[in-house]
């Protein structure tokens, strides 16, 4: 496959993000939010460019490359698109900001199968976050269940930055959080809650503070998408 040239790592950027203005050859500023840009610089392509975003921002990620895996492990004989990597760190800020939420449908289909199988229990796992999208679960270390409650403990999870959602089921048809669901949303910046009988519908998303937010469901990987 022939690599991208740099000028058609700039066209694909213009053509995704339309209001981007071009510093020079090399530096760019996208504006990725109303408020907020983020600033590429190109200067040693093929090699990684260098994203720079607002600090508020990076107070929010902390590690942007931890999200982006295909942007950690950047392969310069081989680039990924630069625009699908800025696509994917905006999923990813607004996953960690709580405002809006990116699943994979396969994962969709896998906690739609947990819960079924699970049924009459509850069940419980963490999403981690994967290119900017809930991409796989894990089943918390410990984690007890009964037709009530699910408990997990989060002081056996380690430090792993990229699981940032809760999910568990409930055995009804009510997806609303409660008294004891909004404890553990403050632990975590999305929750998600499905209930019977379980499938896309079912779905309730919310953020750390138990209000819920909109989320998209995504049929591929980002970067799994044809160029």
């Amino acid at each position: 496959m022939k690599m991208l040239t740099k000028k058609s790592q700039i066209d694909k950027i213009l053509e995704l993000y339309p209001e981007t203005l071009m510093i020079d050859s090399n530096n760019l500023k996208i504006p990725i939010f109303p408020k907020a840009s983020l600033s590429i610089n190109l200067n040693k392509y093929p090699k990684k460019p260098k994203l720079t975003l607002p600090k508020k921002i990076q107070r929010i990620l902390v590690d942007s490359e931890t999200y982006i895996p295909t942007f950690r492990h950047w392969d310069k004989t081989n680039p990924p698109l630069i625009s699908i990597i800025i696509t994917a760190l905006k999923y990813s800020i607004e996953m960690v900001a709580g405002i809006k939420v990116h699943f994979l449908d396969k994962i969709v289909k896998d906690i739609s199968y947990m819960a079924r199988t699970s049924f009459p229990k509850e069940t419980f796992c963490l999403l981690r976050i994967i290119n900017g999208v809930l991409a796989e679960y894990v089943i918390a270390p410990g984690s007890e269940s009964s037709v009530i409650s699910a408990i997990f403990f989060p002081t056996r999870l380690g430090h792993d930055h990229t699981l940032i959602a809760s999910c568990h089921s409930h055995p009804t048809s009510n997806n609303r959080p409660s008294r004891a669901d909004l404890h553990t949303f403050r632990k975590f910046p999305v929750n998600i809650i499905i209930g019977a009988p379980y499938n896309f519908s079912t779905l309730g998303v919310y953020n750390l503070q138990g209000e819920q937010i909109p989320f998209e469901i995504h049929a591929f990987d980002l970067f799994e998408q044809k160029n």
